[in-house]
């Protein structure tokens, strides 16, 4: 993949009935299945500490496969898989990651993936006024987190502080 986009996913062995590659993740490739029995696991996302705590974004979710073997497991935030008989896992909301694969039943949906999230981090004493997204403190910032569209509305402390690079 390309610089934090997202990495291949792993390879399928072709059967309806053999195993599944795990999805890409953000932070490495997905894994290919182990055979007809072993769906692949969901690849690695990339942990940020963005908000004051570390969290993982972006993982890939597991490859499932039709024996009741090993299902493909997920890293952190990813879905882990299912086989015909049970449910998939939904990927953590808010992380980007991918749901969790099922094996071929027609009455069974794959996971749902992770719901994405953008968050934005400013020195607080730069701005007299932030408003927008839920909002909580780290240290002397200030992070607005946006899970749903919303407006970021700044104004600076001075005229010093006026400008912003967004990337």
């Amino acid at each position: 993949g390309t610089g934090s986009q997202g990495s291949n996913g792993g390879a399928g062995i072709g059967s309806d009935s053999s195993g599944a590659g795990g999805g890409g993740g953000s932070g490495g490739a997905g894994s290919s299945a182990g055979g007809a029995t072993q769906g692949g696991n969901g690849g690695v996302g990339t942990s940020n500490s963005i908000t004051g705590s570390a969290v993982t974004y972006a993982s890939g979710g597991g490859g499932s496969c039709f024996s009741v073997t090993t299902q493909g497991t997920a890293s952190a935030g990813g879905g882990a898989s299912a086989t015909w008989a049970t449910t998939p896992a939904n990927a953590t909301a808010n992380t980007g990651g991918g749901g969790g694969g099922v094996a071929n039943d027609a009455s069974t949906v794959g996971g749902n993936g992770g719901s994405g999230v953008v968050i934005v981090r400013l020195l607080t004493a730069d701005w007299s006024s932030i408003t927008g997204g839920t909002q909580s403190t780290d240290g002397a910032y200030t992070v607005c987190q946006f899970t749903s569209n919303g407006n970021l509305v700044l104004a600076a402390a001075s005229a010093a502080n006026s400008n912003m690079l967004m990337h």
